[in-house]
């Protein structure tokens, strides 16, 4: 199985949609921030993590214990390595920090940067607010990755910020497309339709699940030295 491959799924063509239309967007007129969000095991965290490494994006996962003066720490890091800026080891209040990283941003136009698990912000307003004050004062592109109520969420703890956002998209069940398209493309051995049917009724739309199933069925494939595996094959 090739690993770090970003299969053009329903849901990466539709994300990455997310982000052209950001990066298109009348600047002056509009901020840019997106949303992604959706049930568990759908693929976010990998799009979100593969997309970033590939394309230079920066990315930062927030934690339980995430607050506005770490976030604004790990952002400034994160955005040093990522300008090639060398090491630096923050040191100041959270608003100095914060503002080094606009300053920095500033510098750098149409920073794309991915937040992942915003849901842990939404506890915390004062760091809620400092992630929308990266949009609303510098030209960058904020991505936020969330769970599937993150929408419902958003606009019930602050209708502005919600409507600050100008694409959202929710991530889908996978499809038996996007099943036979991994298969095609990361899977030096070739599974057959009936392979690609059972995978999808079992894994239930959950990509982890499917991804799961895709493994077992090529370690079979190996161990039998097959070409093409087939549902009779999966039987014994």
């Amino acid at each position: 199985m090739k690993q770090g491959v970003l299969v053009k799924t329903q849901n990466v063509i539709a994300a990455d949609k997310c982000i052209e239309y950001l990066l298109k967007r009348p600047k002056l007129e509009m901020v840019g921030l997106g949303l992604l969000y959706g049930r568990p095991g759908l693929g976010k965290t990998t799009y979100a993590n593969r997309m970033a490494f590939s394309r230079g994006y920066v990315y930062l996962r927030l934690e339980a214990t995430t607050t506005p003066k770490a976030f604004a720490s790990k952002l400034l890091l994160t955005l040093y390595k990522r300008f090639g800026l060398g090491e630096y080891i923050p040191y100041g209040t959270a608003n100095d920090l914060f503002l080094m990283c606009l300053s920095l941003i500033e510098d750098h136009k149409d920073t794309i940067i991915v937040i992942d698990e915003i849901d842990y912000a939404f506890r915390h307003p004062q760091l809620l607010g400092t992630i929308r004050d990266i949009v609303d004062e510098t030209t960058a592109i904020v991505i936020l990755i969330g769970m599937q109520n993150a929408k419902d969420r958003l606009n019930q703890i602050n209708e502005y910020y919600f409507d600050r956002c100008n694409f959202f998209y929710e991530f889908q069940d996978v499809s038996k497309q996007d099943i036979a398209q991994f298969c095609q493309e990361i899977l030096e051995i070739k599974f057959s339709q009936d392979v690609i049917d059972y995978i999808h009724f079992h894994s239930c739309g959950n990509l982890r699940k499917a991804m799961k199933l895709i493994h077992s069925v090529e370690e079979i494939g190996i161990i039998r030295k097959l070409d093409l595996v087939t549902q009779s094959d999966l039987k014994g």
